[in-house]
């Protein structure tokens, strides 16, 4: 019996030792290698003092001093950063059906890659103060109602600068957004009366070896408080670029900004660069839950108010750290 209990023993301790053997040889798949995605840091306070360069300025309004000089700057800070800069300059008819001569600034790096993106704003500011109670002739600072947009895009020039990018990249700044005519008893609205300077790149594009597969507008991005829905004609053409940016603001944490919310459509620049340019553009912009008496944007809207007092480098950062991993990760084909 002890024989027996010993051979037991024995064939039971071989065994163990037969199934450690083959754990020790069973080779666990190694997890795969995701490669982290490194991106320039966004620096708010840079984009907060170009927003304030502009309003230095005074109001950007077309056929200005004030507006060539600050044409002049934007050129040169671009410039300044390694992008390759120009004017876009046109006749075109104003709101009044009279003759107007725009400009709109057009900065690109890498311009020999196929694979495109184009980021936009619009660098005009409103003539007249038509939603204001007091000085409703006079135009307005605009500094988020233009200047905004701007500041992002000139500080994310500035930080790819600083850290190469396997992007082709254009950026457009738009003349005469804002000069269109406001609605009366007398006269309707005219949508083709706004947004003249994209509709003139939008058939009349700068030369680019390929045509950019995404593009990103951005009005009215600075505001204390700023509050980003999906608006509805991003939407609509370029659905699958809304997730990608309202996506990665959730990864960073700012889903009480761009909120998963859906809004109505909106008339701005990326109407015709979807219709005409038939390039799939979406539109990051300031759509309050409480709007003012306008019925749909911010209090200050198209009045003095829009100053830098409304500007907060809380939203401009968001919106430019969201911007930039966005341009980084579809460099790397993250996205």
């Amino acid at each position: 019996m002890k024989n027996l209990l010993s051979l037991l023993g024995i064939s039971a301790l071989l065994g163990c030792l037969v199934n450690s053997c083959e754990t020790a040889n069973q080779t666990t798949p190694p997890s795969p290698v995701v490669a982290e995605i490194t991106a320039p840091v966004f620096n708010r306070d840079s984009a907060f003092l170009f927003v304030q360069k502009q309003v230095d300025f005074g109001p950007r309004v077309p056929q200005t001093s004030e507006h060539a000089a600050c044409a002049d700057w934007i050129k040169s800070t671009f410039e300044s950063f390694g992008w390759i800069t120009q004017f876009q300059e046109a006749e075109v008819m104003g709101y009044d059906d009279q003759a107007m001569n725009i400009k709109n600034i057009i900065a690109t790096i890498n311009p020999d890659k196929k694979q495109r993106v184009l980021l936009c704003a619009h660098w005009d500011t409103r003539r007249i103060a038509d939603q204001d109670k007091e000085r409703q002739d006079e135009p307005i600072l605009g500094a988020d109602d233009g200047g905004s947009g701007v500041a992002v895009l000139m500080e994310v020039a500035r930080a790819i600068s600083l850290q190469a990018i396997d992007l082709g990249i254009d950026i457009v700044l738009f003349d005469a957004e804002d000069q269109g005519e406001s609605s009366s008893a007398t006269r309707p609205y005219r949508q083709n009366t706004w947004c003249i300077g994209s509709q003139y790149w939008s058939k009349n594009r700068h030369p680019m070896v390929s045509k950019p597969y995404m593009g990103i507008l951005l009005d009215m991005v600075g505001s204390k408080g700023a509050r980003f829905p999906r608006e509805g004609l991003s939407v609509k053409h370029a659905g699958g670029i809304v997730s990608q940016v309202w996506n990665e603001a959730l990864d960073l944490g700012y889903s009480d900004m761009f909120v998963n919310e859906n809004f109505n459509e909106i008339v701005d620049d990326h109407l015709f660069i979807n219709d005409i340019a038939r390039i799939p553009t979406i539109d990051i912009i300031n759509l309050p839950t409480n709007p003012s008496a306008n019925g749909t944007f911010g209090h200050y809207w198209h009045t003095h108010k829009d100053n830098m007092n409304i500007i907060d480098k809380h939203s401009l950062g968001a919106v430019g750290e969201v911007l930039i991993q966005v341009l980084y990760k579809n460099a790397s084909g993250a996205l």
